[in-house]
């Protein structure tokens, strides 16, 4: 399973500091097509625009895309550093495939990087592909269409190589990584330094002091109890609708997530483990267990 990201640099500042990027210490691995040296790539995909007219815009007054920067970011899971197949190597010939089958008439600069998570502590291989925009060829300034519909076209040809690879599909409102925690969003993390607590945030805190609270108690019914606490802080606990997640509910706001939308941890699997390891009994979480507590009548709880 591997993400694409694109950036198009449009500005001479921004080609020099993806320069210095693609140059510096953390490269771990080079590739590159149509360049004669590519330690001088940036020069030689300058002096390439220079000579077809492509180092200023198309109209005057109009935003023009020098380079293009993509990133192809692999599953933790699939990365040799966490025991998966894809080993540096494999990265950057797959990498050099998707540049080839892609951009055939572009002059193009890839490098490996071992990425670092500073949330979770996880890593992970990226490569960072650097395109020029002159097409060989035809002389022409590349364009890949609207943004939003390339977009969608890049991220179904990625998900075809990786089928070809044999590699994970990504798949939407799940965990796709055992490694790799689901990371705040924009808006939590805002929200976060202006001191406020998201919803999301409450869940998550909600949770895991009734998964403490359960373990101070290690009696029978761990479910039913980890669902009465809950209760206590004004969150709503049931089965999803298949029965293979969990799903939670603030009352006082009524925003309601789903355990895999929360992240890692908080899935109807992870809670299960948690419960067992807390309590020291094998847990099965049940409509039964959890979800007769959802129909007691209860007061009106007041939670920050």
């Amino acid at each position: 399973m591997t993400t694409i990201k694109q950036v198009s640099v449009t500005t001479p500042a921004h080609v020099s500091n993806l320069g210095k990027y693609l140059d510096d210490e953390r490269v771990v691995l080079k590739g590159s097509q149509h360049l004669v040296n590519e330690e001088n790539w940036a020069r030689e995909m300058e002096a390439t625009r220079r000579a077809y007219g492509h180092d200023s815009p198309a109209r005057a007054g109009q935003a023009s895309a020098y380079l293009f920067h993509q990133v192809l970011a692999f599953n933790p899971d699939e990365c040799s550093v966490n025991g998966g197949k894809m080993t540096p190597e494999k990265c950057m010939a797959y990498a050099r495939e998707w540049v080839e089958k892609r951009y055939p008439n572009q002059e193009a600069i890839w490098v490996l990087h071992q990425e670092r998570c500073k949330a979770d502590a996880s890593e992970r291989f990226a490569v960072h592909i650097a395109i020029n925009r002159t097409d060989l060829e035809t002389g022409r300034r590349y364009n890949d269409g609207r943004s939003k519909n390339a977009k969608v076209e890049r991220a179904n040809a990625v998900r075809d190589m990786d089928r070809e690879w044999g590699l994970k599909e990504v798949r939407a409102n799940e965990r796709n990584s055992r490694v790799h925690a689901r990371q705040p969003t924009r808006a939590e993390k805002e929200m976060a330094a202006r001191g406020v607590r998201s919803d999301k945030q409450y869940l998550r805190e909600a949770v895991a002091a009734s998964i403490r609270e359960v373990g101070a108690d290690p009696s029978e019914k761990p479910a039913a109890r980890f669902a009465s606490a809950l209760e206590a802080k004004g969150v709503k606990v049931r089965l999803a609708k298949e029965g293979d997640d969990l799903t939670y509910e603030r009352r006082s706001t009524g925003f309601r997530a789903n355990g895999v939308t929360l992240g890692r941890g908080y899935s109807k699997a992870a809670v299960t483990a948690a419960l067992e390891k807390s309590v020291g009994l094998e847990v099965r979480i049940t409509r039964k267990g959890i979800d007769a507590l959802s129909d007691l009548s209860h007061q009106a709880m007041d939670d920050c």
